[in-house]
């Protein structure tokens, strides 16, 4: 008849526990960073390939340019070419936005816009987006010249 020694195999279900639990915990917490960035990245690309589109299309008047920059940030900052309260995605600022025209003889033939210095915090860290995402777009507006 074999004896079993009960006293040897105490604590080992709570070491099996700890071990199992560590280990999905850092699973989950991987997935979680990855899926956050993922995310974030998805909603600021969505939001920059929108203001080109729509940047591509407005009116652009050749005696002030900051009131077109300042429509197609804002278009990604808060999904509107008018100011809001808060961004798509938190912590992004105009400082973030970058809006570029391509201009030929004071002419814009395309318009570019990127994110760059921008940092997701995650669960156990960030990941920051420089001239990524980025969109381009044909201008096909208006030209006006409200000072000629």
């Amino acid at each position: 008849m074999i004896k079993s020694n009960k006293k040897s195999e105490r604590g080992n279900a709570l070491l099996e526990f700890a071990l199992g639990f560590a280990l999905l915990w850092a699973l989950f917490a991987g997935l979680y960073q990855f899926g956050y960035s993922f995310y974030v990245y998805n909603e600021v690309m969505t939001s920059v390939e929108n203001a080109a589109e729509l940047g591509a299309k407005m009116t652009y008047d050749t005696a002030n340019p900051s009131n077109f920059t300042t429509a197609v940030t804002n278009m990604v900052l808060y999904g509107n070419t008018t100011a809001g309260t808060s961004p798509i995605v938190p912590g992004l600022a105009s400082s973030n936005v970058s809006v570029n025209l391509n201009l030929q003889n004071s002419i814009p033939s395309n318009v570019t816009v990127s994110i760059s210095n921008y940092s997701v915090d995650c669960l156990f860290t960030k990941f920051t987006f420089n001239g990524k995402p980025r969109a381009t777009a044909v201008y096909m507006g208006q030209i006006t010249c409200s000072t000629c």
